[in-house]
């Protein structure tokens, strides 16, 4: 089997409803069933207020099945920050508006399907991580908002992304939770590369990634 992860760009409007119900069913697993995050869940599905006609989702394909995905939204647009997690940090009510930046969120990556693909011991998590630097560089942001557990953060750290913790607060469930911002350049896309053991295999994604 081929170990080529291929990522697509698809706004609200136009994710083909098949691969908008498979999407939602897998992050009803990830976020509810895996993390037991308090998530809006319907008929199986997770879906909020911001899977709307101000999203774009960037989905990774394997062997012709969703693999990962994440969520942006526009610093312009209501933002999670903006509705939601305000309220979990002092002073911050919303995303800055007076810089080209967006929101991530809804990052996911199904572990059973990629171990039981021909990604062993291969670092799909960065390829992701690196379609998200692509994506906001090519739309000429400085890089992305995010709110992230504190294992999240771990992995963002392991990866060698130097993301910067803006503030420290606590989630519904007492948890500590990390706003941070997570720069996008092509400096950080060579740090990750540079200090994985599978490289080569992450250098090669890189190229596939350029139509993004």
């Amino acid at each position: 089997m081929d170990s080529v992860i291929e990522f697509f760009l698809h706004d609200y409007d136009e994710l083909p409803p098949e691969l908008a119900t498979e999407l939602y069913r897998l992050r009803r697993k990830t976020f509810r069933e895996r993390l037991d995050w308090k998530v809006e869940c319907i008929d199986g599905l997770e879906k909020d207020q911001f899977d709307s006609e101000n999203t774009t989702y960037l989905l990774g394909m394997h062997d012709g099945q969703l693999l990962c995905g994440a969520r942006f939204i526009v610093s312009t647009q209501p933002t999670m920050m903006s509705e939601i997690f305000h309220d979990y940090f002092e002073g911050i009510n919303s995303l800055p508006t007076d810089i080209p930046c967006c929101e991530i969120s809804r990052l996911f990556l199904d572990k059973e399907r990629r171990d039981s693909a021909s990604l062993h011991g291969l670092p799909a998590s960065k390829v992701l991580f690196l379609a998200m630097i692509i994506y906001c560089m090519k739309k000429k942001y400085r890089g992305m908002y995010a709110v992230v557990s504190r294992g999240m953060y771990a992995i963002f750290r392991h990866a060698n992304w130097k993301i910067e913790v803006i503030q420290k607060g606590f989630s519904e469930k007492g948890e500590v939770i990390y706003y941070v911002f997570m720069p996008a350049s092509i400096t950080i896309v060579e740090d990750i590369i540079i200090k994985d053991k599978a490289c080569d295999w992450l250098s090669e994604m890189l190229q596939h990634l350029r139509h993004l």
